[in-house]
C-alpha cells in the first residue's frame, strides 16, 4: 500500500483465498498449501482451460495434482473437466463454452458472465473482481484482432480516498507467463485515467502488461466464478 500526496492511498485487493510468498499459494482443505499458477506451453491454445483450472483450485473445488493429470483421470472433477473442455486444448474456446462446460459440470460454484465488444464487459469485470470474486477475462489485441487471450483476474488495484476505492487496474494470473515471486498477480490490465464503468458500455481500451510484454487490448468476455458455500454466507471481503 501506498501513500499517494493529496490523493489518500494506492492499493491492491486481490481474493482472499490467496497467500503471496516465494510462491503463490491457496489453502486446502486435505492439504497443505498448494501452488496456484499452472503454465501454458507454446504448442498449446488451452489459456481458458488452464485459467478455469486454477479457479477451481483456489475454490478448493479440484485438486492441483488431479487437474495436472486431468488427461489420465477417469473419474472426478479433473476428469469431467477435460471431458467438457478436452477439445479447447488445441483449438481454443470461447466464453460460451466455458460457461456450458461449467453448467454440464453442475459444481458447487455460481457463474455470472458478460459478453461482446460494446455491452458493458468491462463494468461487469471490473465489479467481479472490486468483490472479491474471481473472474475469466478474455482480450484481444488491438494491434492484432486475430490474436485473443484468456486470463484469470484475481484481484484489482486502484486509489483509495476515504471510503472511496477508484479501480485503474485488474490484477491477473496468466498462464502464458512464468508466476512472479512474492506477488498476487503475473500481469494487470491498466488504464490511463479513471472511468465510470458503470455508465459506459462501450468498450475501454486497456493496457496489457506483463513481464517484457506491452500492448493495447479490449475485453471480449468476463466470467466470475463464486463458490456457493460463500454466496449463501454473504460475500467475504478480499484481502
Amino acid at each position: 500500500m501506498a501513500r499517494l500526496a493529496n490523493t489518500g492511498f494506492r492499493v491492491q485487493r486481490y481474493h482472499a483465498a490467496l497467500t503471496v510468498g516465494n510462491v503463490l499459494t491457496t489453502k486446502s482443505r486435505r492439504l497443505d498449501p498448494v501452488a496456484v499458477h499452472m503454465r501454458q506451453s507454446e504448442l498449446d491454445s488451452a489459456c481458458a482451460l488452464h485459467c478455469l483450472a486454477m479457479a477451481l483450485v483456489i475454490l478448493d473445488v479440484a485438486k492441483r495434482s488431479a487437474l495436472l493429470s486431468m488427461a489420465h483421470r477417469k473419474y472426478g472433477v479433473a476428469a469431467d473437466l477435460y471431458a467438457v473442455l478436452g477439445d479447447s486444448w488445441n483449438e481454443g474456446a470461447y466464453a460460451q463454452d466455458v460457461v456450458d462446460a461449467l453448467e454440464a459440470m453442475e459444481l458447487p460454484i455460481t457463474v455470472r458472465s458478460a459478453d461482446g465488444f460494446d455491452c458493458g464487459v468491462d463494468a461487469f469485470a471490473v465489479e467481479s473482481l472490486r468483490k472479491g470474486q474471481l473472474t475469466l477475462l478474455a482480450y484481444e489485441s488491438f494491434k492484432d484482432g486475430r490474436y485473443r487471450h484468456f486470463v484469470l483476474g484475481v484481484g484489482s488495484g486502484g486509489h483509495m480516498v476515504g471510503q472511496k476505492f477508484t479501480v485503474d487496474s485488474l490484477l491477473v494470473l496468466d498462464p502464458s507467463a512464468d508466476a512472479l515471486p512474492f506477488s498476487c498477480c503475473n500481469g494487470m490490465l491498466k488504464i490511463d485515467r479513471p472511468i465510470d464503468f458503470k455508465r459506459r458500455r462501450k468498450s475501454v481500451e486497456w493496457r496489457y502488461e506483463s513481464a517484457g510484454h506491452s500492448e493495447p487490448v479490449k475485453l471480449m468476455s468476463a466470467i466470475s466464478v463464486v463458490s456457493n458455500s460463500r454466496v449463501l454466507g454473504g460475500e467475504k471481503a478480499a484481502s
